[in-house]
C-alpha cells in the first residue's frame, strides 16, 4: 500500500479560522467527512441541493440548502462532494465563493480500514475511483486524452424481472433480443482503439445473466489494459454456472447485486457462490426515480438543457445493437422505437467511421453539455426527480404510446 500523503491544504484548514463545507451530503462526503475528521480538520456542515435531505443530519451535522450558504464568509472552503460538478461549481462561484475543491487528493490513497463509514473497502474503493474520473473529465479540452468513465455494455434486452418502473425501459420490450455478439465485439475493439482509457465497464442487460453466453463479453472487456474495473449488474435472480461463473473470477471484476429483497431470490445463494469462488462483489438496496416512462412532454430548450446537466447518468456512454448512446434511457428508447433517432445523439459503430474522426465523435458525444431529443421524452434522473416503490413488478410489457 503506498503511503498516503495529505494536500498541503489539509494543514491550513487544521489550524481553522475558515468554515469548511461539504456540498453533496452522499457517499463522497462520508468519505470526506471521515478522512477531514481523523486529520484534525472542523467540518461547518454539510449541503445538499436534494429537498429530502435538507434539515436533516448526517454524522451529525446539519445538512443546508445550497441557498443557506450565503450565510457563511466567502473565504470558506467547500468541497465538491457530488456528481454535478459544473453545476456545483457555477452555484457556488455566482454566490461569490472561490475556495472551491475537489475530493480527490483527500481521498485518493486514505486509509478507510476500521471506519465507519457505512461502505465496505470495495465500495469505497470505487467510490473514490469514479470521483476522480468525474474530476478529470470536468476539466479536460480537446488536446487532453480522452478517457471515459463508463461505458454500459448492453449483453441482451432480456430480464428475468418485469419492474414498471425500469429507468433503461426495459418493460417494453415485447420480443427481448440478446445482443448480436460478434457485432457487440467489433465495435467494442473500435471504441477502445479510438480513445485513451476507460475507468468502467459496466456489463448490463436486462439482466446479464439471462445471456448464457455473458463470459464471452466479460473475458474480452477484461483483456483490454485500457480498462481498470468490468462491473457486472445483477438483480440476483439467476446463479451463474460454469464459463459464465469462471470469467468472474478475474480480478478486474466487480458483481454488483441489486437487491430488491424478496424478488432478488437467489441473493444469498449468488453471494455464497461469489464468496466461495474468490469473486469482488457488493450488495446494494436501491433507490428508484418516477424515471421509467416514455412521455413526450413539450420543454423550452433552458428546461431541457438543466435537466442534462443535473441527469445521474449524462457521465454515462451506452453501447446498444452497434450504436454508442449518451445515456441508457436514449438508448432503449431509440432502440424501440418511441424516440426518433438523432444523429447528433449517437455514434453509429456500424458505419466506416474509425481513427480520428470516430474518436472526435465520440469526445463530442462525451463531451456534450446540452439536451438530447431523448430528454424530451423523459420524466428526469436527478436529485429533484420523485422517488419511487422500486420493482414493482407487472404481468405484461407496457405498450408504447
Amino acid at each position: 500500500m503506498n503511503t498516503y500523503v495529505a494536500p498541503d491544504l489539509v494543514a491550513e484548514l487544521a489550524a481553522g479560522g475558515r468554515p469548511v463545507v461539504l456540498f453533496g451530503a452522499g457517499d463522497i462526503g462520508v468519505l470526506a467527512h471521515e478522512a477531514l475528521t481523523r486529520l484534525g480538520v472542523p467540518v461547518t456542515c454539510f449541503a445538499d441541493g436534494r429537498q429530502s435531505k435538507q434539515g436533516q443530519t448526517l454524522r451529525g451535522l446539519d445538512i443546508r440548502a445550497p441557498e443557506r450558504l450565503t450565510e457563511l464568509p466567502a473565504d470558506s472552503h467547500i468541497f465538491l462532494c457530488g456528481n454535478y460538478l459544473h453545476t456545483m461549481t457555477a452555484r457556488l462561484r455566482a454566490m461569490g465563493f472561490t475556495e472551491i475543491h475537489d475530493c480527490v487528493a483527500l481521498l485518493d490513497g486514505f486509509d478507510f480500514r476500521g471506519s465507519d463509514t457505512g461502505m465496505d473497502l470495495v465500495l469505497i474503493e470505487r467510490k473514490i475511483a469514479l470521483h476522480k474520473q468525474e474530476c478529470m473529465k470536468a476539466g479536460e479540452s480537446a488536446d487532453d486524452p480522452l478517457v471515459l468513465k463508463y461505458l454500459d455494455v448492453v449483453v441482451t434486452e432480456a430480464c428475468s424481472m418485469k419492474c414498471q418502473d425500469c429507468s433503461n425501459l426495459m418493460q417494453y420490450y415485447t420480443k427481448p433480443r440478446h445482443s448480436d455478439l460478434d457485432l457487440l465485439d467489433s465495435a467494442v475493439d473500435r471504441i477502445v482503439e479510438a480513445i485513451d482509457g476507460i475507468y468502467e465497464f459496466r456489463v448490463l442487460g436486462g439482466e446479464p445473466f439471462v445471456n448464457p453466453r455473458v463470459h464471452r463479453v466479460i473475458s474480452k472487456l477484461t483483456g483490454y489494459e485500457q480498462v481498470q474495473k468490468v462491473v457486472i449488474y445483477t438483480n440476483a435472480t439467476i446463479v451463474p454456472r460454469g464459463d459464465n461463473l469462471d470469467c468472474l473470477r478475474h480480478d478486474k471484476v466487480i458483481v454488483e447485486i441489486t437487491n430488491y429483497g424478496a424478488h432478488s431470490r437467489k441473493h444469498d445463494e449468488l453471494v455464497a457462490t461469489l464468496k466461495e469462488n474468490g469473486v469482488t462483489h457488493l450488495s446494494k438496496i436501491p433507490v428508484w426515480t418516477d424515471s421509467g416512462r416514455i412521455r413526450f412532454v413539450e420543454r423550452g430548450d433552458a428546461e431541457l438543457d438543466d435537466m442534462f446537466r443535473n441527469c445521474c447518468v449524462n457521465d454515462v456512454l451506452t453501447l446498444l445493437n452497434g450504436k454508442l448512446y449518451r445515456c441508457p434511457f436514449s438508448a432503449n428508447g431509440t432502440n424501440l422505437g418511441a424516440i426518433p433517432e438523432d444523429p447528433a445523439d449517437v455514434v453509429d459503430l456500424t458505419s466506416g467511421r474509425s481513427g480520428a474522426a470516430l474518436r472526435a465523435d465520440i469526445r463530442r458525444l462525451y463531451g456534450r453539455t446540452t439536451h438530447l431529443r431523448a430528454c424530451g421524452y423523459c420524466n428526469g434522473r436527478d436529485y429533484r426527480t420523485p422517488r419511487i416503490e422500486a420493482a414493482i413488478q407487472i404481468r405484461k410489457p407496457l405498450p408504447l404510446v
